[in-house]
């Protein structure tokens, strides 16, 4: 069952609704005032909190390191003081809602990739997620080419959390609608799965933005915090 909080706002709170259907989700502490669980599958603690108050209150039930999402600015400074982490990143949450298959192009076929790839996906990506996370990846059959005939034009993929990322067009395809077909064909696979697709992007990806944007995907005016 969904908390109230959550469905609440849906479009800002998709990456946690999302473990809690899948059935990976161990909830925290759930109110009327917020939610705080752990999703199994990826090992990220997720907080979304009404006020600082409540939020301070789950800081309490998390662990001093890991993989944490955080919904609201204001628990930003007290999470500093007691986690530690070297990394964040801030990102809008996008969700396609609806239930129909989005148009794509033909342009590419989307394919499984397999460990024979894992060069050229680090290439261009595993200096960000890190080498083993795209290992993991490529052989749970996450992570999916765009070929046009035999050649490889970029990939996406779908990260332990379930949200889409990893949407890469090589440099010589651009410009070519190759991001946009790969980003509906991802999102067609996830329809087929029963799965809600879901992207969190980074606020200066205006590219990607805009991507999702016509693929159908509505995005949040607030904020998504990754630290670890």
């Amino acid at each position: 069952m969904i908390p109230e909080y959550l469905s609440q706002n849906p479009l800002m709170h998709m990456d946690m609704i999302v473990p809690i259907k899948r059935g990976t989700a161990q909830i925290l502490y759930a109110s009327k005032d917020g939610v705080c669980l752990k999703d199994t599958k990826s090992g990220a603690y997720m907080l979304s909190a009404k006020s600082y108050a409540i939020g301070d209150q789950m800081l309490n039930l998390l662990p001093t390191n890991g993989l944490f999402t955080f919904h609201q600015d204001f628990m930003l400074d007290s999470f500093k003081v007691k986690v530690r982490y070297k990394t964040s990143i801030v990102n809008f949450q996008t969700v396609y809602f609806s239930t129909e298959p989005c148009p794509v192009s033909n342009n590419i076929e989307l394919k499984p990739l397999n460990i024979s790839h894992f060069d050229v996906i680090t290439k261009h990506y595993g200096v960000d997620v890190g080498l083993d996370y795209v290992h993991d990846t490529i052989t749970e059959g996450r992570l999916f080419g765009g070929f046009a005939g035999h050649n490889l034009v970029g990939f996406v993929g779908i990260h332990a959390e379930g949200s889409i990322g990893f949407l890469k067009v090589f440099d010589q395809y651009r410009n070519k609608g190759y991001g946009t077909a790969l980003a509906g064909h991802i999102t067609n696979y996830q329809l087929s799965h029963k799965a809600v697709p879901f992207a969190q992007i980074c606020i200066d990806n205006a590219v990607s933005l805009a991507v999702f944007k016509r693929v159908g995907f509505q995005i949040s005016t607030e904020k998504v915090y990754w630290l670890f």
